[in-house]
């Protein structure tokens, strides 16, 4: 059956077995198999369609059903965003009963998993797939959605084109999300929530440099004396390291940046391909630059500017590092990468904390008035090649050079939002939160927690340690001397407060001798810990090496488990990504 929608839509077809699914929970497992499918994180190779042009079975790739329902089902003109849901929602579907078979055969006796009419989902393989939909199925791939923990039939309907005019919680609604992206602006997360209720939004592989879609550790090494910067990018998948050897290749220089000069260094896809890059903010004779080193099979390549600014003197953003003498003080700069509009690229945000100094008064003159403290945030938007000119997208009148600055998807809208620990007189540390918007601005900042420890005491994070598609702000913190505790922020299901829960208990690691990031190593959608621990020095004064261990999310807890060990890994001069 098709239905047109309004306002010169394409024609979509509806599902019709959506139509039937229970209000009250998704329809039960058959008690045998077909194609017998297993993973709820990979989607299947292949799926059994019965043609009832012909009734027989037909075994079709996977990905090829996908784009063809896509064909029959969608408009081509339908937003970008309601595309991509409705990709994830006819992927879900069929991925549902390729997993549990309600029994169907043909008159053959050969099994099937769905039928190729709008009784399930129209598949048509003579429809051509259009670019809108092949794209929107690609961006899509590797996501799928659960109630809670629960793996689940994704309903949809045609809807009326009003936004929220039927929401059920487990049916997608066509022409009333066309309508949520034009109203609202909202992206593919955002509208999944919006129909589909106690949602997660899975994305494993985070953090994944080679693109082997497990969570990598990058590790750069630094040169005290020239500044030389070599990587290595280390995976946990077992396939990967047999295909290229136990061992990554060979340290690679990728950048030449004194310490002095480093002003913040964060991970995210700035370029879009899938495969993590790492983006450093750097301080030039005459301003400041992004310097990009692109993740790759072979690890990561050498940095290359992708903007570049004329701006005021800059000092570090590490108040340990000397500053210049030949830099008068000024504006700090720090770096906070995530994808702030949506688009599958990460970008650069640009802080520039003023502290509002006093300019110098000339001979017996008054001094003059001080400039005002503010700190604020320029976005520079990745077109997937370069950045572009950083436009300002939120301050405050405030001297914030003692905070810390992340950037991720804490409220699960799909844009990454700006995260500030910001230290209080008490000795605790607020946790705030200036939420991203459509408009490509960023909300006032608002408290979301608070930490009872010092900022100097704790180690901050930004990643999915729960696997509810929101970004938690992860808290590594200082437990007396030489001992740590992991505590999590989760991000809110609504509202605009953290929720703190022990992911450990007190551990016997060293603070002041441990790194730690985050990816997920484990390809199941949490993200996982890495952690670099100096090994300290023999009897008569060597070093060590590094020790790399794992912390793996079980969702509620980090368990930990060590990796390897490195006698050449100088700990001191090594930081993990």
């Amino acid at each position: 059956m098709r239905i047109r929608l309004i306002g010169g839509i394409a024609a979509l077809a509806v599902a019709l077995g959506a139509l039937a699914l229970p209000s009250a929970g998704p329809a039960q497992a058959g008690s045998a198999k077909c194609t017998g499918w297993t993973s709820t994180l990979i989607p299947p190779t292949s799926i059994r369609v019965y043609r009832t042009a012909t009734g027989r079975t037909e075994t079709v790739r996977f990905r090829t059903y996908v784009e063809k329902v896509m064909a029959s089902e969608w408009g081509t003109t339908a937003p970008e965003a309601a595309l991509r849901v409705g990709a994830v929602a006819a992927k879900q579907f069929a991925w549902y009963y390729a997993i549990f078979w309600r029994g169907g055969r043909d008159a053959d006796g050969s099994c099937y998993d769905v039928r190729d009419s709008s009784i399930d989902q129209v598949y048509d393989p003579s429809r051509r797939t259009v670019t809108a939909h092949a794209a929107a199925v690609a961006a899509t791939w590797t996501i799928s959605l659960r109630k809670g923990e629960r793996f689940f039939l994704t309903g949809y309907r045609p809807g009326t084109g009003s936004c929220t005019a039927h929401v059920d919680g487990w049916k997608l609604y066509q022409r009333d999300a066309v309508d949520c992206v034009r109203s609202y602006g909202d992206l593919a997360e955002r509208l999944a929530r919006r129909f589909y209720s106690d949602l997660s939004w899975i994305t494993p592989g985070a953090g994944d440099y080679t693109g082997d879609g497990r969570g990598d550790l990058a590790v750069l090494s630094v040169a005290p004396d020239t500044g030389e910067t070599t990587g290595e990018v280390y995976t946990a998948d077992a396939a990967y390291r047999a295909a290229v050897g136990a061992r990554p290749p060979r340290a690679a220089a990728i950048a030449t940046t004194p310490l002095d000069r480093l002003l913040g260094r964060a991970a995210g896809d700035v370029d879009g391909d899938g495969r993590t890059d790492l983006v450093q903010l750097v301080r030039t004779d005459d301003g400041v630059a992004l310097e990009v080193m692109r993740g790759s099979p072979t690890g990561l390549a050498p940095a290359t500017t992708w903007w570049r600014k004329v701006t005021d003197p800059v000092v570090p953003a590490d108040p340990s590092v000397p500053v210049d003498p030949s830099v008068p003080a000024g504006t700090t700069y720090r770096l906070a990468v995530g994808d702030f509009d949506g688009d599958g690229r990460a970008d650069a945000g640009v802080v520039r904390i003023h502290p509002g100094l006093a300019p110098a008064a000339p001979g017996d003159q008054p001094p003059a008035p001080a400039d005002p403290p503010v700190t604020a945030l320029d976005l520079a938007i990745s077109s997937g090649d370069g950045f572009g000119r950083a436009e300002r997208a939120w301050k405050e009148a405030a001297d914030l050079t003692a905070s810390a600055f992340l950037a991720g998807d804490v409220n699960g809208d799909g844009r990454a939002d700006f995260v500030v620990l910001t230290p209080l007189e008490t000795g605790g540390t607020a946790l705030q939160v200036a939420a991203s918007d459509a408009r490509g601005s960023l909300a006032p900042m608002e408290r979301w927690g608070t930490e009872p420890v010092a900022l100097d005491a704790i180690r901050p994070l930004v990643a999915d340690a729960d696997r509810d598609g929101r970004d938690d702000l992860i808290v590594v913190r200082r437990v007396g001397e030489d001992a740590i505790r992991v505590v999590v922020y989760r991000g809110p299901t609504a509202g605009t407060s953290f929720s703190r829960l022990n992911f450990t208990d007190v551990l016997p690691v060293s603070f002041a001798g441990t790194r730690f990031s985050s990816s997920d190593a484990t390809g199941d959608g949490r993200a996982d810990l890495f952690a670099l621990v100096n090994r300290g020095i023999d009897a008569d004064g060597n070093p060590l090496g590094t020790d790399v261990v794992h912390f793996d999310s079980t969702g509620t807890t980090f368990t930990q488990r060590p990796w390897f060990s490195s006698p050449t890994m100088a700990w001191e001069t090594t930081f993990p990504y």
